[in-house]
């Protein structure tokens, strides 16, 4: 939202300098049956009759820059409130589904009463993430910009509008038309996104109540790497913190597509023993398979498993007590997919999600 100081000098065509804000001032109070005001843009200022404005819904007010600052103040105030801990984001998934609840494009035609269109600032969608992370307290508003285009948040679909007024000093200001959902809301949309962890520890939990063997399986990549020891250990321990599992197996050299019969079939001991809280490869995984009657195996990433679609089917089919497969895709979409044998084996749609891989990911997040 610009103030009205701008706002007025946008109207007389001025340079937004301390001499023209007061200069512009006094014209409009001069004429105290008018005030400024805009309807959706808030850079096309216009003076209409008081009476009709406050007779109208349709006219909106501007504020004063020392109003605006106040109400800044206020929201990093609120940011770094001690009782607002318990809503910190932990990581960019995250913080784009809260973005994508809230600010909707324009070009969605919502039915849902708690949107509004209106004209938005990126600077205006920062003063309300602020409240819910850290992440950007050392950023500027540019970088708050590339950092939502970096991300492909929803409302980037809607195309800033750029307005300059050309002066002898620019004014260049930029804004998107977007639904936006009712501030009130904000705070319960916060927190049904942060109890996507909790639920899932309660799932984990109910199987292993149920006699499920939860366990984790991890690879990494034949491609050289002088970190395969630290990736893997990252990635064994996030299965343990992040879905609880009991045990973790780990190939340490095989392709994604590759066939789980032919991995690790050579000597890859001295990269195991480097590891900690390690139950042994993937030929100890399909043992333990076949030794067991209930199991759950959950995988960071598709790739973290498979995206042999057809390998996969063969080792469900074989081995019918892999009753349960989950997929941890918490740190890129902030959800954990789950799937069951029987649905993996009859349903194609299900099974093709796991043919998916369009480029690495880090899995050790």
């Amino acid at each position: 939202m610009i103030s009205k100081e701008e706002a007025s000098c946008l109207f007389y065509c001025k340079s937004y300098e301390e001499s023209n804000v007061k200069t512009c001032l006094e014209y409009i109070e001069e004429s105290p049956d008018v005030e400024l005001c805009y309807t959706n843009n808030p850079e096309d200022p216009m003076l209409i009759c008081r009476s009709r404005i406050y007779g109208s819904r349709v006219y909106k007010l501007y504020k004063h820059k020392r109003e605006l600052d106040e109400e800044a103040a206020k929201t990093i105030e609120a940011a770094t409130r001690e009782d607002k801990e318990d809503l910190m984001f932990e990581n960019d998934s995250q913080i784009v589904e809260f973005l994508n609840h809230i600010y909707r494009p324009k070009e969605e035609y919502l039915f849902d009463s708690r949107y509004k269109l209106m004209s938005v600032h990126d600077k205006d969608i920062l003063s309300v993430i602020w409240k819910f992370t850290s992440k950007f307290d050392k950023k500027g508003l540019l970088g708050f910009s590339q950092w939502l285009n970096k991300n492909n948040v929803d409302l980037t679909s809607t195309e800033p509008v750029r307005k300059i007024t050309k002066t002898s000093t620019e004014i260049r200001a930029r804004f998107r038309q977007l639904n936006v959902l009712h501030n009130v809301d904000y705070v319960s949309v916060a927190e049904d996104i942060l109890q996507v962890l909790p639920n899932h520890h309660k799932i984990i939990k109910d199987l292993k109540e149920d006699g499920y063997q939860v366990v984790g399986y991890s690879r990494k990549s034949v491609v050289a790497s002088e970190n395969r020891v630290s990736c893997l250990q990252r990635m064994v321990n996030i299965l343990y913190s992040r879905s609880l599992v009991d045990k973790v197996f780990v190939s340490p050299c095989s392709s994604t597509k590759q066939r789980f019969v032919k991995r690790d079939s050579g000597d890859n001991d001295e990269i195991l023993s480097q590891l900690n809280n390690v139950h042994g490869n993937t030929v100890d995984f399909l043992s333990f398979l076949k030794n067991n009657s209930k199991v759950c195996v959950v995988a960071i990433d598709y790739a973290g498993l498979t995206t042999n679609v057809s390998d996969l089917k063969i080792l469900l089919s074989e081995n019918p007590s892999l009753k349960k497969v989950i997929i941890d895709e918490y740190f890129y979409e902030n959800h954990f997919k789950y799937f069951d044998n029987y649905q993996l084996l009859n349903n194609p749609m299900d099974l093709k999600a796991f043919h998916c891989r369009s480029k690495p990911k880090q899995r050790g997040k």
